[in-house]
């Protein structure tokens, strides 16, 4: 039998190894494009140049000027970001204003993910980065400040050592996000940074996700001004002291394609815009949808948006979960137990929405995260992709239709925007 052949990047933090699949040639095989292929990534000197002009803010090295203590805030591996592209000339600027080694910090934000090791912090930092500089785990349980409330009536808890902090410098990069429309900004700091009190608020009482809520109507998918999360979470942000950040729009290769830096607020505005432009992707409706996770790949349920904007109701989903690592930990939404859940898990997994099977593909198979993804009547996780074809051959015949998504992590169905314009 004849094959067609498309390749997805694959294994984002272990070796960027693409992926190949192999496909039936009775089968109308797609590979869906995201606008942002081809784009190079920009320059040391142009990510530089975007550094040295803010939006909103004095330049760094004016506000390095009457700082003591600096704090370097990276987002975690649940977000692409090639950190040290961008911290590199950020500590050249501070080295520049006089501010000693050891007084410069890096702090990861991982909200409620769980805590990370060296070898995170040299994939996103670099080894000259973690070799000469200090950088510690959050703690969303203990070592918080306690700053007050928003006007939401969000209790407002922050890192303690953050607090300690004159000159406050986020990092990270811009994607969809199911709660607050889109990632980055001002959730570098909260949930980012944030005590686990000030996380379930603005995730649960305020917001309404978990169990119990429901969800907010200003929430949801690339929904950004007016989102009470996003607002909520800015404000805390400005409780803080978040004093200059930096948000990226990535390429396919995870290089920027845009930065902006400054107010943090102003940098993440720019940079939606941005995203909604450049990780804009094909969404033809398909009898097989192939969900690729790639920039998230301890994440693979984001795939599920993009998937049921493409899949055909009676159609099948196919998530790829290569991370050997499997999906993050999380201590608000994930279950921790065969019946133990966190105090925003919502008891089990969800149904398909779209689509009537799902099959899960990964040479890591974890059973924990099988069981999460979807229910066990509809999902199958099948570890070699001979057995996925096999699967959907039981199911889809000559001529049937198949929508590749490149990376269903950070692609933004095209349907999903020309419903907004």
């Amino acid at each position: 039998m004849k094959a067609k052949e498309v390749t997805v990047p694959n294994r984002q933090w272990h070796g960027d190894e693409p992926l190949t699949l192999t496909f039936p040639d009775q089968w109308e095989v797609r590979r869906c494009r995201m606008a942002c292929e081809g784009r190079p990534g920009l320059s040391e000197a142009e990510i530089r140049a975007a550094l040295e002009s803010p939006l909103g803010t004095p330049p760094l090295s004016r506000l390095a000027e009457k700082a003591d203590e600096v704090v370097i805030i990276f987002d975690d591996m649940t977000r692409p970001t090639r950190t040290s592209q961008y911290a590199s000339p950020i500590l050249e600027t501070l080295r520049g204003a006089g501010i000693p080694r050891d007084n410069i910090r890096f702090i990861i934000a991982p909200g409620t993910h769980g805590t990370y090791g060296r070898l995170d912090f040299v994939k996103k930092l670099g080894e000259e980065i973690v070799d000469e500089y200090q950088v510690y785990n959050h703690n969303p349980y203990e070592m918080l400040d306690y700053l007050g409330e928003t006007s939401y009536g969000t209790p407002v808890y922050v890192n303690s050592e953050v607090m300690k902090c004159d000159l406050k410098i986020g990092i990270g990069s811009i994607l969809f996000h199911r709660l607050t429309g889109f990632s980055g900004g001002g959730k570098i700091i909260s949930p980012g940074v944030a005590g686990i009190k000030t996380i379930r608020y603005n995730h649960g009482d305020l917001g309404g996700f978990g169990p119990d809520y429901t969800p907010h109507p200003s929430t949801g998918y690339l929904t950004c001004e007016g989102n009470v999360i996003r607002l909520d979470a800015e404000e805390t942000a400005r409780m803080a002291g978040l004093d200059f950040k930096v948000d990226a729009v990535l390429n396919l290769e995870r290089n920027p394609v845009e930065v902006y830096a400054g107010d943090f607020v102003a940098t993440h505005r720019r940079a939606v815009e941005g995203a909604k432009r450049w990780h804009r992707c094909e969404s033809p409706e398909a009898d097989i949808v192939v969900a690729n996770s790639y920039m998230r790949e301890n994440e693979p349920y984001l795939c599920f948006w993009p998937a049921y904007n493409s899949v055909k109701e009676d159609g099948s989903i196919v998530i790829i979960a290569n991370d050997p690592d499997g999906d993050i930990n999380h201590w608000l939404f994930n279950h921790h137990g065969k019946t133990t859940g966190a105090s925003l898990w919502s008891g089990g997994p969800r149904p398909l929405q779209r689509g009537a099977r799902l099959i899960l593909h990964s040479p890591y198979k974890f059973r924990s995260l099988e069981m999460r993804m979807g229910p066990p009547e509809t999902t199958t996780w099948i570890k070699e992709w001979e057995g996925v074809v096999e699967e959907l051959l039981r199911h889809h015949g000559s001529g049937s239709s198949v929508a590749v998504l490149p990376d269903a992590t950070s692609g933004i169905p095209a349907r999903a925007l020309e419903e907004l314009e």
